[in-house]
């Protein structure tokens, strides 16, 4: 098979030797240093779309996925944002990437916004879609990375914290933030055997709402439809909580709005509650692929960020914070209980 690390080797001079796709990281280094490092990006990206043509996916996409990850970590932000927006959305690479229902659908935006319901559905469960085969195999192979297995451990995770709380408190108010199709609930035993007393599902997306409400009829799971400017603002509020979670929202918030929402949805709670919000790490690899061919953009923040977002709270009320990560290591859990 040819070797999908090829372009890389023009990038560091003759004579050296990439045999394995994996060893792409010097490379990289050595395209930024250099002034032509877009130009060079550009032929390695008709590289893989040739590749990619010819068949081996798994390998050429691997390629892809790990360079687009270096080379990111490699620019300054404005060089990275103009080869985004310059280089791969005019490459035919991208139209072939784009036959992946899951990535066309992220570029498109058919609801008006990245990450909507629809999309994270493509990650919960591999879905049968009559696009190319090629399109199929792209979609296999992103449904398998880091991020698409946080997603799904997330889900899990947040199901067990809706079966805890009913655990602790006889028939618990429950607020999810932001909850998309609420398929956490599905998973929630709790749920399930109605012993949540009230469980608020609030989103500005109504379309969302429609999907929450048909999968949870019988009162228990109620739909909102409402925006987190109107929450920032204090126009609404969700009192006496005991558990509150968003589970995609903040990857989405500048720091300051960030620390805002936190601090009225901890208001939210019970004495005893808990809030909890989940957030991508810096770490995660697959920003690469998301920003320069799915136009799918989030905000990353590291442990000490994550802790930041609990800096409008007097301390004096937190009876308890924790941070842990996911098995997979690249999504951030912040934990905070009312005092």
């Amino acid at each position: 098979m040819d070797d999908p690390s090829l372009p890389f080797k023009h990038a560091i001079g003759h004579g050296e030797s990439w045999s394995h796709r994996n060893e792409l990281a010097a490379p990289v280094m050595e395209w930024v240093e250099r002034s032509d490092a877009f130009l060079q990006a550009d032929a390695w990206l008709h590289d893989i779309f040739v590749r990619l043509q010819r068949g081996h996916v798994e390998a050429n996409m691997s390629a892809l996925y790990q360079g687009l990850h270096l080379l990111r970590r490699k620019c300054d932000r404005e060089e990275w944002h103009v080869f985004c927006l310059e280089s791969t959305r005019a490459h035919p690479l991208r139209q072939l990437l784009h036959l992946c229902p899951y990535s066309r659908h992220s570029y498109e935006r058919p609801r008006g916004y990245a990450g909507d319901a629809d999309l994270i559905d493509y990650v919960y469960s591999q879905r049968k879609t009559e696009d190319p085969p090629i399109g199929q195999s792209i979609y296999r192979f992103l449904y398998q990375q880091t991020g698409p297995q946080c997603v799904r451990e997330r889900r899990m995770i947040l199901a067990r914290e809706i079966d805890t709380i009913a655990e602790r408190v006889h028939q618990p108010r429950v607020l999810s933030i932001a909850c998309g199709h609420l398929r956490e609930a599905e998973q929630s035993r709790a749920v399930a055997e109605r012993r949540v007393g009230q469980f608020l599902a609030m989103d500005q997306d109504t379309s969302s709402l429609e999907e929450v409400a048909r999968q949870h009829p019988g009162g228990v799971v109620r739909p909102v439809c409402d925006n987190v400017r109107s929450i920032v603002l204090g126009r609404s509020v969700f009192e006496s909580q005991d558990l509150v979670y968003s589970a995609g929202l903040y990857d989405y918030l500048s720091q300051n709005v960030a620390q805002r929402l936190t601090r009225r949805l901890f208001e939210m709670l019970r004495p005893g509650g808990r809030l909890v919000i989940a957030n991508f790490a810096l770490s995660t690899p697959d920003a690469g692929y998301l920003e320069a061919f799915m136009d799918w953009w989030l905000v990353y923040r590291d442990e000490e960020q994550m802790r930041d977002l609990a800096a409008e709270i007097d301390p004096a009320h937190i009876s308890h914070m924790n941070l842990f990560r996911d098995s997979v290591g690249h999504v951030i859990y912040l934990e905070l209980e009312r005092r």
